[in-house]
């Protein structure tokens, strides 16, 4: 434990400098069943890995409260960083902002899933715990630890709604981002996916699986207790593969991919694509109750449209005939509006120590939420369905 502080409100506060610190079965009573990215094991798999730990511009400053019998009541997965990598732009333009008008802008303590800009909860509430009266004081305790730490600010990205308005309320400003997310609205199959669609976006899409089918390739899915640790070499060998293609830096690690292989694999599907007996695609999905999170992908980047097949319509397919209601796509890719992947808010609060600077940044903020409803409308327009007035199915 890096610190214990006094009662808030009536809590209990401690502050750990790592979530080994803190016993997993504990912080999963404020998790949850059904938010995967903020276990205990997926945490302590970016932490080992070395992706969410100080040599890496993380250091560790989860947040728990107990009541006033020492019971934990809620959690806060929290980072003082060095820097916003991973977040995909949820700051952006603030850091020189804030350090024209107001001194350095970094470190700042930042509520998240590091490298993982998924929406979730993340301010950890108990079941059975009143979160009227909980996130308040979490909040508060956020803001205490961030004076401690001399942090410029409190953020705290990919949040629930619920969440967004409650930070509101408790003195944070409101930004928000955007992700792509598949709704099912009652599908029973591929088809009636594509029938959806206007003919000149189906016969798109057909002719984009056709093309990738002509190639001849296999696949495997791997679920639950079939995912080992010695699949993680092979994925992590189409993962790098992509982000060197694209001449990025990796995010992940095949020490973190083996860690989550091995740790956490019912909460995972893994898809690989060979071609004669050589593998060429990759694609990796966490999971919960109703939802899909089709979040990593790799591959050799010779086969044309491969992204789609396996990251797009076979997540879908494979959702229909699973009876999920939702696949999320995460925060980027403009071309999955023309696929059939609808556009929705994320939500991100902030909070500046600097009070003269909380005028520049709530201009800054609401800009930002400005043109991320543009790019709703605009991606919006890109939607391949049928109108309402389209007659007889025709478009």
């Amino acid at each position: 434990m890096l610190s214990a502080a006094p009662q808030t409100s009536g809590w209990i506060v401690s502050v750990h400098s790592a979530i080994a610190d803190i016993p997993a079965k504990e912080w999963d009573l404020c998790v949850g069943r059904d938010n995967p990215y903020a276990r205990h094991d997926h945490l302590l798999a970016l932490e080992e890995s070395g992706i969410a730990w100080p040599e890496n511009g993380f250091h560790p400053r989860h947040i728990i409260l107990r009541n006033e019998n020492g019971e934990i009541a809620a959690a806060a997965p929290a980072y003082l960083k060095d820097h916003s990598e991973g977040e995909l732009g949820v700051d952006l333009g603030l850091a020189m902002a804030h350090n024209r008008a107001a001194g350095p802008y970094y470190p700042k303590l930042q509520v998240e899933i590091p490298m993982t800009p998924i929406a979730g909860p993340r301010l950890l509430v108990r079941d059975g715990a009143d979160r009227t009266n909980v996130w308040p004081a979490l909040l508060s305790a956020l803001r205490q630890q961030a004076e401690k730490d001399g942090a410029s600010s409190v953020q705290i990205a990919y949040m629930t709604a619920p969440e967004w308005e409650i930070s509101e309320a408790a003195g944070f400003m409101k930004s928000e981002g955007n992700s792509y997310i598949w709704r099912n609205p009652g599908l029973k199959s591929f088809g009636d996916f594509l029938a959806a669609m206007q003919s000149r976006y189906r016969t798109k899409t057909r002719r984009e699986r056709k093309k990738v089918a002509a190639e001849g390739l296999t696949y495997i899915h791997y679920e639950g207790k079939d995912i080992t640790a010695e699949l993680a070499g092979p994925f992590f060998e189409m993962y790098a593969a992509t982000y060197a293609h694209n001449k990025t830096e990796l995010w992940h690690n095949r020490a973190y991919f083996e860690r989550i292989f091995s740790a956490m694999p019912e909460a995972l599907e893994l898809t690989f694509g060979y071609k004669k007996d050589c593998l060429v695609a990759a694609q990796l999905s966490f999971v919960d109750g109703e939802v899909v999170y089709a979040q990593h992908w790799g591959h050799s980047g010779d086969i044309r449209f491969l992204h789609f097949e396996l990251g797009i319509y076979q997540s879908i397919e494979r959702a229909i005939a699973g009876q999920k209601a939702v696949v999320d796509f995460g925060a980027t890719g403009q071309h999955k509006a023309e696929r059939g992947i609808g556009i929705e808010p994320s939500y991100h609060s902030l909070w500046f120590r600097s009070g003269e600077f909380r005028a520049v940044a709530e201009f800054g903020l609401n800009r930002k939420r400005a043109a991320a409803e543009i790019e709703r409308q605009q991606e919006e327009a890109r939607l391949p369905y049928k109108s309402v007035s389209d007659e007889d199915g025709r478009a």
